[in-house]
Order: structure tokens, then sequence, then C-alpha cells
């Protein structure tokens, strides 16, 4: 698996929904090792309800539920939710529920037992949903990363603010992710409609990393700075 579909699923929210005691506790603890919150529910009524309260990323559901089917539980979720990554699972192949399931943008309908192979592959998959839905989160770990629309750092839950020329400074180097990016090419970027001393750079630079809790912007000799 990718890092960065690994990164996203370490940082997310996985619902359970599985009516057998025994399937739902230890497929819980199978899941665990992949994503990062798992939310167990022993019917469909139960994981509306988990869904509606703690609005998880994934979701895993067996067809064959108490109070509420997969297929109910599903199509009410969908007129929320059109784009969350839904599996289904399933001991039957039952031919009246698959056709039900092509309607609902499924990630797999996975019939019963489920391999480890294709464990790997729905998460993987459903991760990389994940990472086209919410572009605007670029990972460092699964506890650190930028938020573009709000122009903020979250690391560990905490909301860490940047100063505007600070916003700009990381940006330019997220956007040449990878890349050197040289110290004249920043303070073209940076400081075009103003003079700035020559110092004005390498104070930015000394402000953030003292607010970043990972090394994330790494000097590249005196000729500019990365962020790998």
């Amino acid at each position: 698996m990718k890092k960065d579909c690994e990164l996203i699923l370490k940082s997310s929210t996985l619902l359970l929904a599985e009516d057998d005691k025994f399937v739902r506790e230890s497929f819980g603890r199978v899941l665990s090792l992949y994503v990062g919150n798992i939310l167990l529910a022993k019917d469909g009524e139960e994981a509306l309800e988990l869904f509606e309260k703690e609005q998880p990323d994934i979701i895993i559901t067996d067809v064959k539920m108490p109070k509420l089917n997969g297929i109910e539980l599903i199509k009410k979720i969908r007129e929320e939710n059109r784009s969350i990554p839904i599996i289904i699972t399933s001991a039957y192949s039952d031919r009246e529920y698959l056709l039900d399931a092509i309607k609902l943008s499924l990630v797999e309908y996975i019939i019963k037992p489920m391999k480890e192979s294709q464990l790997n592959s729905v998460l993987e998959n459903s991760a990389k949903i994940l990472l086209d839905n919410s572009k605007t989160k670029i990972y460092f770990d699964e506890n650190n990363y930028y938020d573009y629309t709000n122009k903020q750092f979250i690391s560990n839950s905490n909301f860490i603010s940047l100063t505007n020329k600070e916003i700009e400074f990381f940006e330019l180097l997220l956007a040449h992710r990878g890349e050197l990016v040289t110290k004249v090419k920043i303070e073209d970027k940076l400081y075009i409609y103003e003079e700035a001393p020559p110092s004005a750079l390498k104070n930015l630079v000394f402000k953030l990393r003292k607010k970043l809790p990972l090394d994330i912007v790494k000097t590249y000799g005196k000729l500019g700075y990365i962020i790998e």
C-alpha cells in the first residue's frame, strides 16, 4: 500500500456494522491495524446513529442485520453523503442484494470470508477516494497535516496559525514538494512588492520552524529550502 494511503487511513475513522459479535470484535481488531479509529455497530439502526453522530470516513457493513439491513442503511447514508467509501460484506452472493448494491456507488461487494488481499485492496481504494475528496489536506504523518482551505497547520488536532508570509513561503515549497526552491526564487515571490533586509527570509524560516512540530522545512546548503 502506498505511503499516502497508509497515512490517511491512520488519520481516519471507520464504521463497521456487523451483527455477529465475534466477527464484529475480531474484524474490528484487524481493521485497527490499518485505520486510526474504529467504531462498532451491532445492527443497521445503531450504525446509522453512529454515522450521524461521529461522521466516519469509511463504512464496512454486513448485508443481513436486524432493524435495518445493509442496503437500507447505505441508502439512508447516501441521502446525506454521496462520496463516503462504503464496502459491503455478505455471506451470500444474493442477486437481489447485488442489483441494489450496484446503484449505491460502493467500493466493493465482498463475499465472506474476506481475504487479506481483498482487505488491503478495498482499504487502499477507500484511501484513494479519501485523498481525492480531500486534496486540500497535505499529510506529513497520521497526526500532522496542512489545511489549504483554512491556511493552518494541524498537529495532533491542535491548530497552528501561520502569518501571511509564512503561508506564502510554506505553500510555495509545497507546490514544489521534493524539489529545491532557491532563495532567489523565494525572495522574488515573497518580497516582490517590498524591500526586505537580507535576513528577512532567514528569520521567517526560523520562526516557522519554531511553530512546526516536525522538521518539515529543510535547508539545502546555502541554495534554498525543500519540503521532502
